[in-house]
């Protein structure tokens, strides 16, 4: 009996350390357009390396490498042409810039994504806090955004 009580409490333990376990981290941002969420909107930023060591997906630091991805959803019951837009913006201008500016035809159910891959330089990337903004027009519109920190 002494065995399965020292089980229980070993079982708890372990149960209770990993409840409190940081839950990895991501920015990411999800919209539907209105009034009929015809169109799903993703913006997604954030690190896939961890040079600053701190298990935050959005935050990066000098050598950091990070991914932007968009994706837009033609959600209506018919085809559409939709015009997407993405756009990084940051401190300063030296990181602004439009990623995809374009019309795209999306069949019921398709849709247009995307991976811009960065590397952090301390002379390319000032610090402070990058947003990702993913904007679609078709027959309605909507926006998602998502933000990432660089720190040295």
């Amino acid at each position: 009996m002494r065995r399965i009580g020292r089980l229980v409490v070993v079982g708890l333990g372990a149960s209770l350390f990993l409840a409190s376990a940081p839950a990895a981290q991501a920015d990411l941002d999800r919209a539907l357009s209105e009034p009929n969420g015809d169109l799903s909107v993703t913006s997604d930023s954030g690190a896939t390396t961890d040079h600053d060591r701190d298990g935050d997906y959005t935050t990066m630091t000098q050598a950091d490498k990070g991914g932007l991805f968009h994706a837009v959803f033609n959600l209506s019951s018919a085809a559409q042409t939709v015009h997407i837009t993405v756009v990084l913006d940051g401190p300063g201008t030296a990181q602004d810039a439009v990623l995809l500016d374009d019309d795209f035809h999306l069949d019921p159910g398709k849709s247009e994504q995307g991976t811009t891959d960065i590397k952090v330089r301390r002379k390319d990337w000032p610090e402070g806090t990058y947003s990702l903004s993913v904007t679609a027009s078709g027959t309605e519109s909507a926006t998602a955004v998502s933000t990432f920190t660089v720190a040295y």
